[in-house]
């Protein structure tokens, strides 16, 4: 082949290239192609020398003709050679990336002690260096203008100089392939691509502490050891070990048929370190999970190479920086991520707009981080997303209504934010909601009577806020709710009667507010049979203490303090208030003798109960006196 290949002559057939290494349909089995199936042998031998060759001419032709091969290109990409092919690949990318690779001029020459020989030293060129494949001594300058090249697209050139750093580690590693009894192959087409990962791998296992992790580990990276350990002579398919847990089982590395990383699950392993650039050379992976580790710096940008990545899970590390970068969050950016989970880190930055077009998306959480901004309206377009949680950052502004087109959501969780604004009417269209936490913001305007069509709702709390109006009486509609949280609003109006049909409900606390009326006698009873927390304190409640308080069975804490109830406090049956722990009745008008049915339910009282904590207004007034109730059993008194 003659003359300088067009960039884009070279980047169609790499495409042809990955694309038959991915998608090759008749890849065989054992040791060729797809010999790299998760399968074990019983030739340790084998198993341990096992390497890709080329990979099968069984290309998908209709991926292949659709993003890589254009049919006026098939001509040309037929008389490439492919050695040639990725050796000017990289040199394309160096340029293309504005980095200036030049001869360097020759030192001056020394004093020359005879005129028969010369000491002028060779030039030195950061170029990488085209051999001769066909001579067994190029093996390691091949792999070092690879390994330069991949540098380059990743950015990290300057860490190759560091002999402490995990780009040099990583090198000096792989070169040592080269003298391995069945050596590394620097030249044939597939197997670069597959290097480069091997690389990449060996980058990550320097650059996160691998000699440290819980398992894979492999302090002094002996090859000789066998499958399920890093770093080891075999390929690299073989070095995730299975793990079972809790939830079942996984493998820390599953590759492809054709040898590609596809999964990397690091979950609780001892990571330490920085994710490297060169995460960004998995170019076939659909996941990468490392959370519950302490894993620090940014995200590496080279996120925005791994086309297919479908799920990136950092929970619970010390990463910072921005959270959505252009790179894989901007327009050019992802476009099949499904779970992309970041909670409980130190990530700053906005919601870009165009987070619109992860419309894939379903589970999006960044929550317990340093967020900033405003929810963008384009949320609305990730109709697949079904959990949305961003709870402990400091997002302001409003809840979109366009967050009414999320059909599928079922779960969000945005406490402890800065949102401001009503809650829009929209909003309670997403009828597959069956948790809904908003409390500690500043929202305001009322609770639509369309709360009562989340017929699948099971937790709602909207808690310490600004709300106001009147509890809808609709709630009574949600046969599947068992937490209901509307404490420190600025609620009006009465109980809804309504709440004693909620047949599922655990919690109830409309505390902190403005509430009048009597307590509905339909709070107690079996037909809330389940129901243990009741606080309906810090209000203004009237009237007497329904005579049935005693008959909720599993009834553990009944707050009914600093309201303006009268009356007495009814005496129990026999049997009632068995659960009974904390029944606070302090701060109100009700006068009278505590009945010894009551004090029997204490914990101090054989058989006796489990009430430890009773409040109540049995403290004589300053200036003497009867106190306002007589009580033999309460823990506290107050005036």
């Amino acid at each position: 082949m003659s003359g300088r290949l067009t960039r884009k002559t070279i980047l169609l057939a790499i495409g042809a290239l990955l694309t038959s290494a991915v998608v090759a349909k008749n890849v065989g089995g054992g040791d060729v192609g797809g010999g790299l199936r998760r399968k074990r042998t019983t030739d340790k031998k084998q198993k341990q020398h096992r390497r890709l060759t080329e990979a099968s001419d069984g290309v998908d032709q209709e991926l292949a003709s659709r993003f890589f091969l254009p049919s006026k290109a098939q001509a040309e990409l037929d008389e490439i050679d492919m050695r040639e092919l990725l050796f000017q690949m990289n040199v394309e990318m160096n340029l293309d990336m504005s980095m200036s690779f030049v001869q360097t001029p020759a030192p001056t020459p020394l004093p020359t002690p005879s005129p028969t020989m010369s000491t002028e030293a060779p030039s030195v060129s950061t170029m990488p260096t085209l051999t001769d494949c066909n001579n067994p001594g190029t093996c390691e300058n091949r792999l070092r203008d690879q390994i330069f090249a991949v540098s380059v697209r990743m950015g990290t050139t300057e860490a190759l100089d560091d002999p402490n750093s995990p780009q040099s580690q990583a090198r000096d590693w792989i070169l040592e392939e080269c003298d391995a009894e069945i050596p590394i192959d620097p030249c044939t087409a597939s197997q670069l691509i597959l290097n480069e990962q091997r690389y990449g791998l060996a980058v990550m296992y320097f650059g996160l502490g691998g000699d440290s992790w819980n398992v894979g580990a492999n302090p002094g990276q002996d090859k000789a050891v066998g499958s399920g350990q890093w770093m080891s002579g075999l390929n690299y398919c073989e070095w995730g070990a299975e793990i079972t847990g809790t939830g079942g089982s996984y493998f820390q590395l599953v590759c492809d048929d054709s040898g590609n990383v596809l999964n990397l699950n690091l979950q609780s392993n001892n990571m330490v370190g920085q994710i490297p650039p060169e995460i960004g050379v998995f170019f076939a992976m659909t996941s990468y999970i490392s959370f519950f580790n302490a894993q620090t710096g940014a995200l590496p940008t080279t996120l925005g190479y791994i086309l297919p990545l479908e799920t990136f899970d950092v929970e619970s590390n010390n990463l910072e920086g921005p959270l959505f970068q252009p790179e894989y969050a901007g327009p050019d950016g992802l476009k099949e991520i499904k779970n992309f989970r970041a909670s409980l880190n130190n990530f700053v930055g906005t919601i870009p707009a165009e987070i619109g077009q992860w419309t894939k998306t379903e589970n999006l959480w960044f929550a317990d981080n340093q967020i900033t901004g405003t929810i963008p309206s384009e949320i609305g377009s990730l109709v697949e997303m079904g959990a949305f949680l961003f709870y402990k950052n400091k997002i302001s502004g409003t809840i979109p209504p366009e967050m009414g087109n999320l059909n599928k959501l079922t779960w969000i969780d945005c406490e402890d934010n800065q949102i401001v604004g009503t809650l829009p009417e929209e909003f309670f269209s997403n009828v597959e909601l069956e948790e809904v936490i908003l409390k500690t913001n500043s929202i305001s305007g009322s609770i639509s009577s369309t709360v009562g069509d989340l017929n699948k709702l099971n937790t709602f709390w909207v808690s310490f806020n600004q709300i106001s109006g009147t509890i809808p009486s609709t709630f009574g509609n949600l046969a599947n709710l068992q937490e209901l949280e509307l404490q420190s609003n600025r609620l009006t109006g009465t109980i809804p009667t309504e709440f004693g049909t909620m047949e599922a409900i655990d919690f109830i606390s409309v505390e902190s507010n403005m509430l009048t009326g009597n307590i509905p006698s339909e709070l107690f009873g079996t037909n809330l049979a389940g129901l243990r927390i009741l606080y309906l304190n810090d209000n203004q409640l009237s009237g007497t203490i329904p005579d049935n308080y005693g008959s909720s069975p599993r009834l553990k804490d009944l707050w009914l303090s600093d309201n303006l109830l009268t009356g007495t406090l009814p005496i129990i049956s026999e049997g009632e208030f068995l659960f009974l722990e904390e029944l606070l009745i302090n701060n109100n008008d009700i006068t009278g003798v505590v009945d010894e049915s009551v004090c029997l339910v204490r914990n101090n009282t054989i058989p006796g109960g489990q009430l430890g904590v009773f409040h109540a207004d049995c403290q004589p007034p300053p200036n003497g006196g009867e106190p306002q109730i007589q009580c033999s059993c309460c823990t506290a008194c107050f005036v």
